[in-house]
């Protein structure tokens, strides 16, 4: 069952959910975010609103406060996208290359396998944190991250045309 928050701002969302990401380590982190759209055991989008002003790890990219970040995690596809918003434009792109585990009302996890891509609004791509895989990585895992960098090495583009579809589709608000 499919539900749709629109008009979507702080104040319509359809509630709260925690983003919970597992690293390879298996450290934990947790976030609080206004649940836009659930399709339980399928996909999710949410929203944050950053509060400060927060360099993008290793990259020159600084998001300020009051960016607004949709969070899109599907169940059958190997990344994640995080869509920052700035004053109603683009500022990036953000794919979370990982393996979503689950997508219900109270909580989207997944285990983040550490590569990320960052695509800027020209199209440009950079490649981050492939150097923070362990040595003994399992098969499957590097499998799945083959498998995100070939949809954005070659299609990053249409990821780009499906997050601002997606934008129009849920008529976000600013915060």
């Amino acid at each position: 069952m499919l539900l749709t928050a629109s008009g979507v701002s702080k104040t319509n969302s359809l509630g709260l959910i925690e983003e919970r990401k597992t690293r390879l380590d298996g450290t934990v982190r947790r976030w609080r975010c206004d649940l836009l759209e659930l399709d339980p055991g399928r996909r999710a989008a949410l929203r944050y609103d950053l509060r400060a002003d927060r360099p993008v790890h290793g990259t020159d990219l600084v998001l300020r406060s009051g960016t607004i970040t949709l969070a899109h995690f599907w169940i059958d596809r190997p990344y994640g996208v995080y869509h920052w918003i700035r004053d109603g434009k683009t500022v990036a792109y953000y794919a979370n290359v990982g393996t979503v585990m689950a997508i219900t009302r109270d909580v989207v996890s997944y285990l983040d396998l550490a590569v990320d891509v960052l695509v800027r609004p020209s199209g440009s791509l950079e490649i981050l944190d492939e150097d923070e895989l362990p040595d003994d990585l399992a098969p499957a895992h590097r499998r799945t991250i083959s498998a995100a960098l070939e949809v954005f090495i070659t299609g990053a583009r249409g990821v780009m045309q499906e997050m601002e579809r997606e934008r129009e589709r849920l008529d976000i608000l600013p915060a």
